[in-house]
């Protein structure tokens, strides 16, 4: 079993050094680490070189560790797609902060719940999103 890191970062105008801090005791241990630098969160995670080269080099029962859920996904669908690839494969994801020791490729109920909790939280938002919108802008949403 092998801790494996992943870093991402939107723009070349950022850095990865939150991250670096967060994953630092998983570094020191030499846990190998895979980046995508300047790479938007667009992208869908499965379709970044450097995660891709990750789920290349992982062997069943590794754990695939980030700094923060937004270095990873953005959507529910990317977190669904993550939870497939994930268990196909054998492997868990552990988050370092807000989720610590909460394997989120688990397919247990608390992470099934979980999971769609994400999704309904992904609906109030846009369905507010649309109301606020409704409001500020009624001429362009009555069209």
């Amino acid at each position: 079993m092998t801790d494996r890191l992943y870093l991402r970062h939107s723009t070349d105008k950022q850095t990865n050094a939150r991250q670096l801090h967060a994953l630092d005791s998983l570094l020191k241990s030499g846990a190998p680490m895979y980046e995508d630098p300047a790479t938007s969160s667009r992208v869908y995670a499965i379709n970044r070189s450097g995660f891709r080269r990750l789920l290349n080099e992982a062997a069943v029962g590794d754990i695939i560790r980030v700094a923060d859920a937004a270095r990873l996904f953005r959507s529910t669908k990317d977190v669904i797609q993550i939870r497939e690839v994930l268990g196909r494969r054998g492997l868990h994801l552990r988050i370092a902060t807000g989720w610590s020791g909460f394997d989120l490729a688990a397919d247990d109920p608390q992470t099934k719940l979980f999971v769609t909790i994400l999704e309904f939280q992904r609906d109030m938002i846009s369905e507010n999103t649309k109301k606020l919108c409704h409001i500020l802008f009624p001429q362009v949403t009555a069209q």
